[in-house]
């Protein structure tokens, strides 16, 4: 992408992809000042510009004059918000989130349904354990019934 994501570190390239984008954007923007303002110098006898010209071709010298300040705050603002801001940021909420989990009022309220949820963890936990024992001795009696050796007196009942 053209711009780093947030709290990813600046690398040299992307901080020049970032730069470049941002003096192509303001080139595109003199080019179309160059193109809105060009038929207006020519016929401004006799045609007047409309507020809403004026207004756009004031806009754009403005971006015209102030483009690397305008360049230069934002890359900076970008800066502050990625080393200083979001680090303060999650270390605030970080604390605010122990804060609310420790609170002794949520605790004390959330205490009983803990040990209820936890009491029934522990159910059903203790029923599956009793299923699965029950099934393991079916299945060693069933393993030690088909690994029996049967005497030859049974064999021949069997048969019979």
């Amino acid at each position: 992408s053209i711009f780093p994501s947030f709290g990813q570190k600046i690398s040299l390239e992307a901080l020049e992809r970032s730069a470049a984008t941002l003096v192509i954007v303001f080139y595109y923007i003199t080019y179309i000042n160059n193109i809105i303002t060009f038929p207006a110098r020519n016929c401004m006898r006799s045609n007047p510009p409309t507020m809403t010209t004026e207004y756009i071709h004031n806009f754009l010298l403005y971006l015209h004059k102030n483009a690397w300040t305008i360049i230069l705050i934002l890359f900076f603002g970008y800066l502050c918000k990625i080393y200083f801001v979001e680090p303060f940021l999650s270390e605030y909420q970080a604390k605010q989130s122990y804060k609310d989990a420790t609170n002794p009022d949520r605790v004390a309220v959330l205490t009983p349904d803990m040990r209820r949820v936890r009491a029934k963890q522990q159910e059903i936990a203790m029923q599956r354990a009793i299923d699965a024992a029950e099934e393991r001795r079916k299945k060693m009696a069933e393993e030690k019934l088909r690994k029996r050796v049967k005497s030859p007196e049974e064999e021949r009942w069997e048969r019979l």
